[in-house]
């Protein structure tokens, strides 16, 4: 971790023309696990119940302490802990989207291996995070693959399977965002049913389109998704939407949409009350809303109201750096946020089963402006 900071370090101050010695000050904002062994804490009590950070309140320390090559006089600025995995970077996340600044139910979500999730409400914040697991990242799914070249990032499904392929290479499997847009137009047109389970040819609707029935492949007792074929791919192999994928992602979502839940429903708040849901996170930035919310992965609310804000801790670091009144705010956010930690909660597992379930319906499809 080290290598990389100073090498990053040596990247800006080359791009800048400027030496590392005239940096004098640093901000750190990332999750619980990377903070604490940047500053040198043992993290082991994060790997087990009840996931216990060792510290959380922000620590200044000195840049030659941490081994950074800038200047020896440099101090360091790292962002304070919610607890558990809730850690600096949504910290950052928060003080970035002024959410403590809310004046209607707000909902930062960003969504990765481990999901945070931050309700704002009341001039309270409430915060909890969920082990999502890596099939957003296009881990653990048969032929996944991170958003590179040669990736199917978006799919259609219409009278035939259309698919935007980053690169406008031949595809070799799919990311994270195709799985969502697989999974949530099979929803739509009934190959998929709200158990996740993919039907067989002859139990599929009757208005479905011949090319989009004959894509239905059964397989070892099971039917897969034919996305690709053989002629069309860079491997000279078909891609499929596996039968296991869907598994994946309801196991994916629903660790997210049980968060989402619990808060919600801790708050007594209704998820048509949301005045707004926001997406944080690179992952999250290119997700499909009306996809995600039919998957059950966001509250099914009008597109209009989630938004993407990006890189959100990223934003909040530079605040910090820019100002000492905004490391003082991160601070208040710190103190003022309740820490919900789902693997104590007696309810977590009822609620997380039942989010396994895709949504029987959906609002209305809303247009997507990527």
């Amino acid at each position: 971790m080290l290598k990389a900071l100073n090498a990053l370090i040596q990247t800006l101050t080359e791009d800048a023309r400027a030496p590392s010695r005239h940096i004098y000050e640093i901000v750190i904002a990332g999750n619980s696990t990377m903070q604490q062994i940047l500053c040198g804490l043992n993290p082991s009590a994060l790997g087990e119940v009840p996931f216990v950070q060792v510290v959380d309140r922000p620590l200044n320390i000195p840049a030659t302490r941490l081994g950074l090559t800038v200047n020896p006089g440099a101090d360091v600025f790292v962002f304070p802990q919610i607890g558990g995995f809730v850690g600096g970077d949504t910290v950052a996340g928060i003080l970035a989207a002024r959410l403590d600044q809310a004046r209607e139910p707000m909902l930062l979500v960003d969504i990765g291996t481990n999901g945070e999730i931050v309700l704002a409400h009341n001039d309270r914040m409430e915060a909890t995070s969920t082990a999502a697991g890596p099939a957003f990242e296009g881990a653990r799914i048969v032929q996944g693959m991170r958003a590179t070249a040669g990736a199917i990032e978006k799919v259609i499904v219409a009278d035939d399977v259309l698919l935007n392929v980053i690169g406008d290479a031949k595809p070799v499997g799919l990311c994270g965002t195709a799985l969502i847009d697989a999974v949530a137009e099979l929803l739509r047109c009934g190959v998929i049913d709200e158990t996740g389970r993919i039907v067989d040819p002859d139990e599929a609707p009757d208005q479905l389109s011949d090319a989009i029935r004959r894509r239905l492949t059964p397989m070892d007792g099971q039917v897969n998704f034919r996305l690709v074929s053989a002629a069309e791919s860079a491997s000279g192999e078909a891609i499929y939407l596996w039968q296991k994928d869907v598994r994946e992602l309801q196991l994916a979502t629903g660790a997210i949409r049980a968060g989402i839940n619990i808060l919600l429903r801790r708050a007594g708040i209704a998820p048509s009350e949301l005045g707004s849901v926001l997406l944080a996170g690179a992952f999250g930035n290119f997700i499909r809303r009306s996809n995600a919310r039919r998957i059950g992965l966001l509250p099914q609310i009008p597109c209009n109201r989630i938004q993407f804000i990006g890189n959100a801790a990223s934003l909040g670091a530079k605040l910090a750096l820019l100002g000492t009144a905004e490391r003082d705010r991160a601070v208040s956010i710190r103190e003022n946020t309740v820490h919900l930690d789902l693997s104590l909660d007696p309810e977590f597992q009822m609620e997380f089963g039942m989010a396994m379930l895709f949504p029987t319906s959906d609002m209305d499809t809303c247009a997507e402006a990527h």
